[in-house]
Formats: C-alpha cells, sequence, structure tokens
C-alpha cells in the first residue's frame, strides 16, 4: 500500500471522526427541536379536546394528546438534556455515536406512529409503533448508562439517571403490552388499575427521578444560589425509585393495603423533592430571569399533583368527580410541574446546546445574547400558568366553556409564543 492509500485512509477515518463528534454536539438540539414541534401539537389539540375530557378521560384522542405531551414534548426534551450532560457526569464521550442518527429516525417513527395510532383508534398500529419506539429508548439505554455508570451508588445525578433510564424501558413495554392486550387479550386485572401502573412508572419512575436528579446538577447554577451536597441526598432517588416500583406492582397484583402505603411513600419523597429544591432559591435577589419563576410554579403545581393524585387513589378513576380528578391530576404533573420546570431551564440550557453545537461545527461564533429571545417570556409565564389554573378549576368545576378558555390561554404561551421563539433560538445550530 503506497503512501497516497494511506493518506487517503487517514483522511476517511479523520473525516468520519468529525461527523460523529459534530452529530454527538448537536443531538441534544435535535432532541429539543423535536420537543418543542410536539409541543406545538400537543397545543393546538388542547383546546379542542377540552371539553372531552370532562365527559371521560379514557379515550382515544385524549390518549393521543397525553401520548403527544408525555412522548412527543417531555421525553425528547429529557433525552436531549440527558446527551447533553450525561457525558459531562462520567467525564467520558458517548461510546456509540453511530447510533445517534438510527435511534433519533427509530424515535421519530415509533413516537409518531403511537401517537397516531392512538388518534385513530388502532391499538395494533399502538403496539406496532410501540415496538420501533422501544427499540429507539434500548439504543438510547447503549449511549447513556455507559457514560454514568462508573458513578452508581456514589453520585445522585449518576444514579438517577440510571435508575429513570430502566424505568422508561418498564414504562414503554408496559404501554406495549397494554395496547397489545386490546388485541389478544394477555393482561388481566383491572383495566384503570394497570393503566395507573403505567402512569406511574412513566411519571415517578422516569421523568419525576430524571428531575429530581438533574435539578440538583443544574438548578443552583441556573438560579444563582450556593451549591448544596446533592450526592449526599441520592436517598431520594432509592426512595422514588422504591416507591415507583411498589406502587406499580401492587396496581398490577390489586393489592389494596401495598397501593396506599406506597402512594403515600411517593407523596412523601415528592414532597421531600419540592422542600429541597425551595432551599436552592437564593436568598438574595436572583439574576435567573424568567428561570425562578417557572421553577416556583413548578413547585406549586408539583404539591397539586401529589394532592389529585392522593384524592384519586381514594375517588377510583371510574367516577364522575374521580375522572376529572385524573385530568387535573395529569394536567398538574405534565403541563405544570414538568412543564414549568421544561420551560423555566430551556431558557439557559438551549442556547448553551446552540453555542456548543455551532463551535464543534466550527461555525462563526455567537453569543448567548443573540441567541435568546426574551422578549414575552413575561407573557409566557402568565399566560401558561394562569389558563392551566383556569383549567383545573373549571374541570372540576364541570364548566367546559372555562376550561376550554383555560386550555386556550395555556396553548397561546406555550404553544406560540414559547414555542415559536424556541425554534428561532434552536434554528442557529443548523445555520451560519
Amino acid at each position: 500500500m503506497d503512501d497516497r492509500t494511506d493518506g487517503t485512509i487517514g483522511k476517511t477515518r479523520t473525516d468520519s471522526y468529525s461527523r460523529m463528534k459534530i452529530r454527538a454536539a448537536r443531538i441534544a438540539v435535535d432532541y429539543f427541536v423535536i420537543a418543542t414541534i410536539y409541543l406545538i401539537c400537543g397545543m393546538a389539540a388542547l383546546p379542542w379536546l377540552t371539553s372531552r375530557m370532562l365527559d371521560y378521560f379514557y379515550q382515544p384522542s385524549i390518549l393521543a394528546l397525553v401520548h403527544t405531551f408525555t412522548i412527543g414534548w417531555i421525553t425528547s426534551a429529557m433525552i436531549g438534556v440527558l446527551y447533553r450532560y450525561a457525558p459531562a457526569l462520567g467525564h467520558k464521550p458517548l461510546p456509540r455515536p453511530r447510533l445517534l442518527m438510527p435511534q433519533l429516525i427509530l424515535f421519530l417513527i415509533g413516537s409518531s406512529g403511537v401517537i397516531s395510532h392512538f388518534a385513530l383508534g388502532s391499538w395494533s398500529g399502538v403496539w406496532s409503533a410501540a415496538l420501533v419506539l422501544i427499540a429507539s429508548l434500548i439504543l438510547f439505554a447503549i449511549n447513556i448508562v455507559p457514560c454514568v455508570w462508573a458513578g452508581v451508588g456514589r453520585g445522585m445525578a449518576q444514579t438517577g439517571i440510571t435508575f429513570a433510564v430502566c424505568f422508561l424501558l418498564a414504562a414503554a413495554t408496559m404501554g406495549f403490552l397494554l395496547a397489545l392486550d386490546k388485541s389478544v387479550g394477555i393482561i388481566g386485572g383491572s383495566l384503570l388499575d394497570n393503566l395507573a401502573a403505567h402512569a406511574n412508572l412513566a411519571a415517578i419512575g422516569w421523568i419525576a427521578i430524571t428531575v429530581c436528579a438533574l435539578s440538583y446538577r443544574t438548578l443552583p447554577a441556573f438560579l444563582g444560589g450556593d451549591a448544596i451536597d446533592f450526592d449526599g441526598r441520592r436517598w431520594l432517588v432509592y426512595a422514588l425509585g422504591a416507591s415507583a416500583f411498589m406502587l406499580a406492582a401492587a396496581l398490577l397484583f390489586q393489592r389494596e393495603p401495598i397501593i396506599i402505603v406506597t402512594a403515600i411513600a411517593a407523596a412523601l419523597s415528592l414532597v421531600t423533592f419540592v422542600i429541597t429544591i425551595i432551599s436552592m432559591i437564593p436568598r438574595r435577589r436572583p439574576t435567573a430571569g424568567w428561570t425562578l419563576p417557572h421553577v416556583a410554579a413548578g413547585i406549586g403545581w408539583a404539591l397539586a399533583a401529589v394532592a389529585s393524585g392522593l384524592a384519586l387513589m381514594l375517588l377510583g378513576g371510574d367516577s364522575v368527580i374521580g375522572s376529572h380528578v385524573a385530568v387535573v391530576y395529569g394536567a398538574a404533573g405534565l403541563l405544570g410541574w414538568f412543564g414549568n420546570f421544561i420551560i423555566g431551564i430551556s431558557y439557559h440550557l438551549f442556547p448553551g446546546a446552540v453555542v456548543h453545537a455551532r463551535s464543534t461545527n466550527r461555525k462563526p461564533a455567537m453569543k448567548l445574547a443573540e441567541i435568546e429571545s426574551p422578549i414575552g417570556r413575561s407573557l409566557i409565564f402568565a399566560s401558561y400558568n394562569a389558563g392551566l389554573a383556569i383549567l383545573c378549576a373549571s374541570v372540576l368545576a364541570s364548566q367546559p366553556l372555562l376550561a376550554t378558555l383555560g386550555a386556550t390561554l395555556t396553548a397561546l404561551g406555550g404553544g406560540v409564543v414559547y414555542s415559536l421563539s424556541t425554534l428561532r433560538a434552536l434554528s442557529f445550530a443548523y445555520r451560519r
């Protein structure tokens, strides 16, 4: 082999390595874009489906809406955050960057397939798409878990991320089995209990543990507060993980006393998390802009979600008031708690991810002030949270018109102003 051949092979390898490095740097932005597009879709549908929620929450169109927020917006955003932070936590790059693009493609096919087939009422389509989604999440785990594995048991963030990824796979598998059960009837027991088990694996096991683990790492810096010993509080991750697992198992096997005990344990763990988040808020005047108001609102909605979740456990979801409480539980938890945290943190996290992607791709440098879009953030906060409060109160009062008004206000803040300004900021990762 002559020197020219050796040089060609070396250049090819260098180019391939550069492409992998650029892809790894931009993958977080790709998921933030996907999350924002799903948020627009969910917010566009929310006002039109609000009146149906008051009839009953277990309908194909409502399930499609819920999964647009859970899989499409929240899970996409959290996958992007983990791709951004997990390598830094473990001080090592993603081990399989060649899997990033196949994983992204499978995620798009699986998530859109699940949501669209829910809307069509096709259960065979839902579980078929769920298989694709599970394959995508396995590829995601293959890249993320090795980054943080060395810190499991010692660091709170590393331990929490590992637990959360396991719960994500468990929740996706449970969702696949629930959809498959509609076709072949493989799961016995109560439909609502099985559904609650799936919801708790996703909400507490996947989303809450991830938010908990990453909040201790990111919020002190974003809020300008003092650092805390978050590794010393990793017991909270164990408490949330144990209560989520035992609550799901108790619901599946219909063990009423264990359901009550584990639900209370999960509620106490979440309240403890809220208290520790409050301790992160700086005593002096913060310089965090609109991050702090969204975090504070998220804390309030987290307490509302805990209270409505306990009420739902006592009332059951098969009565009229119980079904309305279930809607409030979902809205307070998904849109109120998790939504506010994502919006607030995105004001700091998304521009930083864009700067990192541009730097890796050797594009002209940009300042954060050029990427951020601070205009309209007061409107986003007020419209999003006021609308959500009106929505929840009107659902409990069985007032569909007021509930639709609240949903419209929330959609205005989250679906129009926030989403469009976020897409503008993220677009700088792709253009010069």
